[in-house]
């Protein structure tokens, strides 16, 4: 089954096409294309995701990712001939689905309205969590794209999108401006679920814990409560004077604190939640913490710049000692057989390794399942992997999608 599949719930313009087979049970992924157009540069002044001009950038980028994507698969196709060529009654329906994206109707009709239907079997898109204007300019394009190539949509939910990730793997090649993987080819690999599974989520929009019996039967165990880990990161780095995004300038920072010579300089920040007996997070607090903190080392006239490297080290040893501890108790308590960590903080070096090594202390035979740092981030590769995962039964017409799903 090959699927092409769109990205847009927050700041990035992915399109990958990925073909799948195996079954549920033995899945197994060849990603032919993996394109990703990112915006972090156009965000990074305002210190987070500014949705209308994402929806803005979405609406410039998708046609041109598209056709990136189709290239490296191989499935570029000539135009129609002038006898088949689409007018009328096409344009006006691929102007009524668009009618919201008017930049990308005008990059549309010109560019795919003509070619000829690539050979692929369905249209994956994400439905949300996310941004709403950013996804609705992806599912209104996939809707045009299922109108015009007459393909099913498959719906997917993003942080589906993240569990599928841990089975994706990737054969690294150089970047090229701001696409990521232009030219990836991935071959397959023999790596699935064993369950009842525990899906510890971590991104800048969520922080979730997912219990699942099976791929159908799954349930949001804990949540955060206030700030997701990643944003407080983003928060917390902006405090700093650090870039963005925040997790990884912070972590760069707190590796610099290896390299200072005054070890009398402490720092002990709270660990927010970490003994409740439930499997919620909070993270609002540490970064107040933070934030009164450096406030304090300002009135002693103390360099924040000089004591940067411990705040981020201990941000982030704070950060991932909360995960790993409510990560391991959940498993533990559901005697899971697989943890599973994705998402964007999922790249965090300290993380990876600090829940691998609970894993390993606290289970007899543990599976851990985490992504290659490609898949961490928001990519098309991981939304048609949960397509064909989650969402072959939600397959439909183009007119039963909608942005926004919970």
């Amino acid at each position: 089954m090959k699927i092409l599949a769109i990205e847009t719930s927050c700041d990035e313009t992915a399109i990958a096409i990925v073909e799948a087979k195996g079954g549920v049970k033995t899945p197994s992924f060849h990603i032919l294309s993996n394109i990703v157009a990112s915006q972090v540069k156009l965000h990074a002044k305002f210190g987070g995701v500014v949705p209308n001009l994402a929806k803005r950038e979405h609406q410039r980028n998708l046609v041109p990712v598209l056709l990136q994507a189709l290239e490296v698969a191989g499935l570029t196709n000539n135009k129609l001939p002038a006898s088949q060529a689409k007018r009328g009654e096409h344009i006006t329906s691929l102007h009524s689905i668009l009618e919201r994206e008017s930049e990308l109707f005008t990059h549309s009709e010109k560019h795919i309205l003509n070619l000829k239907p690539p050979a692929i079997d369905a249209i994956a898109v994400t439905v949300g969590p996310g941004l709403a204007p950013a996804l609705w300019v992806g599912v209104n394009f996939a809707k045009a794209l299922a109108f015009l190539w007459r393909k099913p949509i498959i719906p997917v939910n993003h942080m589906e999108g993240h569990i599928a990730s841990v089975l994706l793997r990737e054969e690294r090649r150089n970047l090229k401006h701001e696409i990521r993987n232009p030219k990836q080819i991935k071959k397959l690999e023999n790596q699935n679920f064993k369950f009842p599974a525990m899906a510890l989520l971590v991104s800048g929009g969520h922080t979730e814990l997912v219990f699942m019996k099976n791929l159908g039967d799954k349930k949001i165990i804990g949540e955060t409560l206030d700030d997701a880990a990643g944003e407080a990161f983003d928060k917390v780095a902006r405090l700093l004077g650090l870039s963005y995004p925040g997790g990884p300038a912070i972590s760069a920072e707190a590796k610099k604190e290896t390299k200072m010579t005054d070890k009398k300089l402490k720092i002990i920040l709270p660990r927010p939640m970490i003994h409740t007996k439930d499997y919620n997070f909070s993270f609002s607090g540490l970064k107040t913490a933070a934030l009164y903190l450096v406030e304090k080392l300002k009135k002693e006239k103390v360099s924040v710049v000089k004591m940067r490297p411990i705040i981020a080290k201990e941000f982030q040893n704070a950060v991932v000692d909360v995960l790993a501890a409510k990560t391991i108790r959940a498993a533990k308590a559901y005697k899971v057989k697989t943890v599973i960590l994705g998402g964007g903080v999922a790249a965090n070096t300290l993380l990876r390794e600090r829940l691998g090594d609970e894993i390993k202390n606290n289970f007899p035979a543990p599976r851990y399942l985490l992504p290659d740092t490609a898949f961490t981030g928001d990519n098309a590769a991981m939304i048609a992997a949960a397509a064909y995962l989650f969402g072959k039964k939600k397959i439909g017409k183009s007119a039963d999608v909608d942005a926004n799903l919970r």
